[in-house]
């Protein structure tokens, strides 16, 4: 039987195409899953904080993966929010956080994208910054733009990491379409930073004390036709198998 890896939705609460509130992934995610030779499970959060549902999404999966979307309510890591915030819809906000904590506290695989990167980092006591244009950097690079196309720019990768293992190099090209970005001041828990931007902006985080735990801020689920790339998704599927057995 293929991993099962339950994958995190978004909702959207007001849309012309669509008369209802509806939970919904990009396919990408489920492509990307398939490619790499698990089951994707799309993952709905629930109308309320229930733990017990919580808790029946989790028993459903072999691994998690966090996808991406708008921003947190900054209320998480104790700031208020910056004017460039768009913050998630409350049903959403309310599930990120808690869910990445209980998918950790069961031991479960998990790869976080974007703003799973960012959940993965404020659920273990992290901040974020809340507008990356503002930081000072000695260089510059496009990591939004304001059609939401993706920019690209090459990363840095630790070699002894364990993402340097399953992308098999030390710098690749990355897609970027974020806004927001880890605090490499204020990484939580035991979160290293394992990949770097030109501008020394935080790319990617890990906790090789954890079987699989990684966290990157750009968009593989869009490069799966680079093997550097899908290898992300079959390193998790990978996981998975090894995590049930």
């Amino acid at each position: 039987m293929r991993p099962r890896i339950g994958i995190t939705s978004n909702v959207a609460l007001n849309d012309r195409a669509v008369a209802h509130a509806h939970c919904y992934v990009n396919a990408a995610y489920v492509d990307a899953v398939f490619a790499a030779g698990g089951t994707p499970l799309v993952l709905p959060p629930p109308p309320t904080s229930d733990p017990d549902a919580l808790d029946a999404l989790l028993a459903a999966c072999d691994a998690v993966l966090f996808t991406g979307g708008a921003d947190l309510n900054p209320r998480h890591y104790g700031q208020t929010p910056h004017p460039a915030t768009c913050a998630l819809p409350d049903r959403r906000d309310r599930f990120e956080v808690e869910f990445f904590r209980r998918s950790e506290r069961r031991g479960l695989p998990v790869l976080a994208i974007c703003l799973g990167c960012q959940v993965a980092n404020v659920a273990r006591g992290g901040s974020l910054v809340q507008h990356i244009d503002e930081l000072p950097r000695p260089s510059p690079v496009e990591h939004h733009r304001p059609d939401e196309t993706s920019a690209f720019h090459d990363v840095a990768i630790v070699p002894d990491s364990l993402l340097a293992r399953v992308v098999g190099a030390t710098r690749i090209e990355v897609n970027s379409r974020h806004h927001q970005v880890v605090s490499a001041d204020q990484l939580g828990g035991a979160l290293r930073p394992v990949a770097f931007a030109p501008d020394g902006v935080v790319e990617a985080a890990e906790d090789r004390a954890r079987p699989f735990m990684l966290a990157v801020q750009w968009h593989p689920e869009d490069l799966i036709d680079r093997p550097e790339h899908l290898r992300l998704f079959e390193a998790l599927v990978d996981a998975a198998g090894r995590a049930r057995r």
